[in-house]
């Protein structure tokens, strides 16, 4: 497949402003990226310093690298070919961070500083272990501060260390003191009540026998409530408490965590980007440094909001070209959303202005995007295709419950507006 489709042609040949690719398996998307990549470095006044290409994985990126160089070398380009930049998220934050360690903690309001030996942990394992250790030892220091809650905060250590990696990918940071950055309405943490209420009534439904309401609440008895349901009052109050005193402690176990990991030059993935998101926030050298005139970004689906927020902040101009299928997202691990790519105007709007909020560090507007896909599958017979699309349909369990044609509408409907040149939204 050396030459390219009418939809490849165009994705290449589009090399200015805010472009997303739908790119399904098997229709040459690493093909359709190297050419444009090549069109990028051919501009006149373009040499590949001004192009970073992201991706996830080192052989993702190995492999990126290794065919743009080959191709620059067939179109005698090769003499800037040692200046290719493909990376991949993690090491290109990582570089970011060793290169200015002494202002990591900056925006934290962390006094302590990271050192040039600061290693990268990427054993989750390990990691685990190193925050249940840190747990224990606050607790133990520091748990009567905080009444109730630490019990319930000891009793589910793992549920704590997956809340604050969500916050990070989130871009939610805990700031010294009691304050949060990204969080300025508290939405995030406090979460729903409301909803949370009207699901408990939903459960809270007897019928002969005891709500599965009941059955989760593990002090119900037949005799105390003299009924199969739970009082309303008693639903009420779990989903309508007072949680400050809860929010209290995982900003403090938060924010004394990361503080923890500077002083033992220890990242881990979320804290790494983490950091390097601050460092770019705070000081406007270091974004001049790591900033570039276009950025690719290839699986686009498995980016989060600390992602897309960091990728914004190294723009120069509003030419960023990311690439993925909403339908592959593969990181849920990494606390990721396919919300990026999805909704990606809506998304891009909201992050650039909370970036904006206190100072310009993104100095242009944003246009709207471009929406192209690559149509053409080369891997697959249609048969398979067929299949793949029914599969969307199945239950993942005999008890599941939806409706197949609600899933059907939304295929289309996205296909339809992305072959529109449109953002179809969700």
């Amino acid at each position: 497949m050396s030459e390219l489709n009418t939809s490849q042609q165009k994705i290449a040949d589009t090399l200015e402003g805010m472009l997303v690719v739908d790119a399904g398996p098997g229709t040459g998307k690493t093909h359709t990226i190297v050419r444009r990549y090549l069109n990028l470095v051919s501009k006149e006044g373009v040499t590949p310093r001004d192009v970073l290409l992201l991706t996830f994985t080192r052989n993702a990126a190995t492999e990126m690298e290794e065919r743009i160089k080959t191709r620059m070398a067939e179109s005698d380009l090769d003499e800037n070919a040692k200046l290719v930049q493909v990376k991949t998220f993690d090491a290109f934050c990582l570089s970011v961070v060793m290169d200015s360690p002494e202002d990591a903690g900056r925006l934290f309001g962390i006094e302590e500083k990271l050192t040039h030996s600061v290693k990268l942990v990427e054993n989750e394992t390990l990691n685990r272990k190193f925050f249940f250790a840190f747990l224990d030892e606050f607790m133990h220091s520091r748990g009567e501060d905080y009444g109730d809650w630490s019990i319930v905060c000891e009793q589910n250590q793992l549920d704590l260390y997956k809340l604050i990696n969500r916050l990070m990918s989130r871009g939610i940071y805990p700031l010294k003191g009691n304050g949060w950055f990204g969080d300025d309405e508290g939405t995030v943490l406090e979460g729903r009540p409301d909803l949370v209420l009207n699901m408990l009534d939903g459960l809270n439904i007897s019928e002969g026998k005891p709500s599965k309401a009941a059955k989760m609440y593990s002090g119900f008895n037949r005799e105390e409530f003299d009924a199969d349901e739970l009082p309303r009052e008693l639903l009420v109050s779990a989903a309508k408490e007072d949680r400050s005193g809860l929010f209290r402690l995982i900003h403090d176990v938060y924010w004394h965590y990361v503080r923890r990991s500077i002083s033992e030059d220890r990242l881990t993935f979320g804290i790494n980007a983490m950091l390097a998101f601050s460092i770019l926030y705070m000081n406007g050298s270091v974004r001049a440094l790591n900033s570039y005139r276009y950025l690719m970004i290839d699986e686009f689906q498995d980016t989060n909001s600390s992602q897309l927020m960091l990728a914004l902040l190294i723009m120069k101009e509003p030419n960023l070209c990311v690439v993925g299928d909403w339908k592959q997202g593969i990181y849920g691990f990494r606390y990721v959303s396919i919300d990026n790519i999805v909704d990606f105007d809506r998304r891009v709007s909201l992050l650039a202005a909370k970036l904006n909020d206190d100072a310009e560090r993104i100095g242009f507007r944003i246009p709207p995007s471009l929406h192209l896909p690559l149509e053409v599958n080369y891997r697959s017979s249609q048969l398979v295709v067929d299949e793949s699309f029914r599969c969307l349909k199945l239950k993942a369990t005999g008890t599941e419950s939806f409706d197949a044609s609600v899933i059907e509408k939304n295929i289309t409907y996205l296909e339809a507006g992305i072959r529109q040149g449109r953002n179809p939204g969700r």
